[in-house]
């Protein structure tokens, strides 16, 4: 195999076929902070140079990568979109409840609550140790959404959609269709009426309770899907 022939000749001031490239001077108050910065740590402490080039690459990354969601284009997610909707539907609903008809794992349901309350597309009612959720919009009053949290709870809510169908119940009545015994339906009556849900009235030596007005309107209004009939 022949071998092969090199001539290397040395540059004059211009590069090969290139015009000349005047270099600019610049003072130092000119040069971007942040590219001071890095130069001033690198040369005063080397070992940090693999560091710093490190942490700028991933501001640029996370910069560019991620976007904050804002009130205008918060609902642009369809995860969160869906929440939003089954919130603005079911007035009321608890946690474990959306994740379940949303079949949404907890880690996910968390964190689009944590955006919808931040950008105040929701807001949230605490009582006893529940969280239940609303549409922020203002439509509903502090008392509306204490009822509407109860009539989501479990056995006090199944007491309310009994009393719904067939007002003027005694308690006998209620334990026997719910279930349950006539001592856990009185301390649950009891919770109802103190907080304005529930009404009681003595009619001779029984006494019947009935929804009140506020009460039952709310749950016609806002959860008719659960005013099932009384069989």
């Amino acid at each position: 195999m022949a071998a092969g022939i090199y001539s290397v000749e040395a540059w004059d001031t211009l590069p090969p076929g290139g015009n000349e490239i005047e270099s600019l001077p610049i003072s130092w108050w000119e040069v971007p902070p942040l590219a001071f910065l890095c130069v001033m740590v690198c040369l005063m402490c080397p070992l940090f140079y693999q560091p710093v080039i490190l942490l700028y690459a991933a501001g640029v990354w996370c910069t560019l990568g991620f976007r904050r969601a804002t009130r205008q284009d918060v609902l642009a997610q369809p995860v969160r979109a869906q929440v939003y909707d089954y919130i603005k539907v079911h007035p009321g609903t608890p946690f474990s409840v959306i994740a379940e008809k949303n079949e949404i794992n907890r880690g996910t349901l968390h964190y689009h609550l944590y955006i919808l309350l931040r950008e105040g597309r929701v807001s949230e009612w605490r009582e006893g140790g529940r969280t239940t959720y609303f549409e922020n919009n203002g439509t509903y009053s502090m008392d509306e959404m204490r009822i509407l949290s109860r009539l989501h709870s479990g056995t006090a809510g199944e007491i309310c959609r009994f009393l719904a169908r067939r007002n003027g119940a005694t308690r006998t009545e209620i334990a026997r269709w719910i279930g349950i015994a006539p001592s856990s339906v009185s301390w649950h009556l009891s919770r109802l009426n103190s907080g304005g849900i529930v009404v009681s009235e003595k009619c001779g030596r029984k006494t019947t309770y009935c929804l009140t007005s506020g009460a039952l309107t709310l749950l016609c209004t806002c959860l008719p899907d659960k005013m099932y009939p009384i069989e």
